[in-house]
């Protein structure tokens, strides 16, 4: 169901943009201060409708939420550290009318999207205070909103999950997709047919993977990396789903991966280095007080597949080049 009305927290009827996913964005803050960082704004929505007002019981009430996030980068996270009169991002939370009608935080942190368009579900069963279903999502982080809606009392459908066998992994240097800028708040995206090739940014130091079959190293979440470098790609294929899909329902699929990535910011501790890497084990990085895996099969990674260095000298002097 499409909420009754939506607003910002200055009144802004923003509705017409959250009603459908059709790629047009609510931004529901007027002042940025920086990439990441805004003034504190809200969406506030109604779900006061006929299939909430006429249950009987508490009504079940799960929250649908299409948006990105712009986020804050390391440099700016280090410059809103260093200069106290500026305030530091603040996470959504979510608010519902007391009994006096003034709003009261139940949710400190909601939950968001994590990067671009993604879907997140906030279950608000039980989370009202009185007969008001009114929330308020409020934060001072640059949030765009596609598409808001809310279920009430829908029994979940039957799910199955197949897990499809990987066939085959392997790693190659691609180029770069050319960007496509969006026309409005929506978030940048990539032309995979259009692209270049040319090195873009300044090498890191250290062991990247090996070009060719890297299967043996993703076959598993273990301590086994694939490293790649800015411009590489892998190309996964799996194996064909067995069953057909049944009458009616639908197929999605999900690509499950564990990794890290490794943020080359000069901000960054570490960030002009593959090493140390990481691993599944360690309780925070770097890791002064833990030590690197001494096992037989990370060594023999080390020595077989982690043997390729980006090319410094070919970077350096293309900024050379007229």
């Amino acid at each position: 169901q499409v909420p009754r009305a939506a607003v910002n927290h200055k009144g802004r009827d923003v509705l017409p943009e959250i009603r459908n996913a059709d790629d047009v964005y609510a931004k529901t803050f007027d002042e940025k201060y920086r990439q990441g960082l805004t003034e504190d704004h809200a969406l506030e929505l109604d779900l006061n409708t006929a299939a909430v007002k006429d249950t009987k019981a508490a009504p079940r009430i799960r929250l649908f939420l299409t948006g990105w996030i712009y986020p804050t980068d390391t440099g700016i996270n280090l410059a809103l550290s260093e200069n106290p009169s500026m305030p530091s991002p603040q996470p959504p939370s979510l608010a519902v009318p007391d009994k006096t009608g003034a709003w009261k935080t139940i949710q400190p942190f909601m939950g968001f999207p994590g990067g671009k368009t993604k879907t997140i579900v906030v279950d608000l069963t039980e989370q009202f205070l009185t007969d008001d279903y009114r929330v308020r999502i409020e934060t001072n982080m640059e949030f765009y909103w596609d598409q808001v809606f809310f279920t009430v009392d829908e029994t979940p459908a039957e799910l199955k999950v197949q897990s499809l066998p990987l066939e085959s992994a392997r790693l190659k240097y691609r180029g770069f997709s050319t960007p496509l800028i969006h026309p409005g708040n929506g978030p940048e995206r990539y032309d995979y047919q259009s692209l270049t090739t040319g090195i873009q940014w300044p090498p890191m130091q250290g062991g990247f993977t090996r070009y060719g079959d890297v299967k043996p190293l993703v076959e598993s979440a273990d301590n086994r990396l694939v490293i790649m470098g800015s411009g590489d790609e892998m190309r996964l294929r799996f194996k064909v789903p067995a069953e057909p899909v049944r009458p009616g329902w639908k197929r999605d699929f999900v690509l499950h991966n564990v990794g890290w990535d490794k943020d080359a910011n000069l901000h960054t501790i570490l960030g002009q280095s593959v090493e140390p890497l990481p691993f599944r084990e360690m309780q925070s990085y770097p890791y002064p007080t833990e030590t690197y895996p001494d096992e037989k099969v990370l060594r023999q990674d080390q020595r077989l597949y982690h043997t390729r260095r980006q090319n410094s000298a070919a970077f350096w002097n293309s900024m050379l080049e007229p």
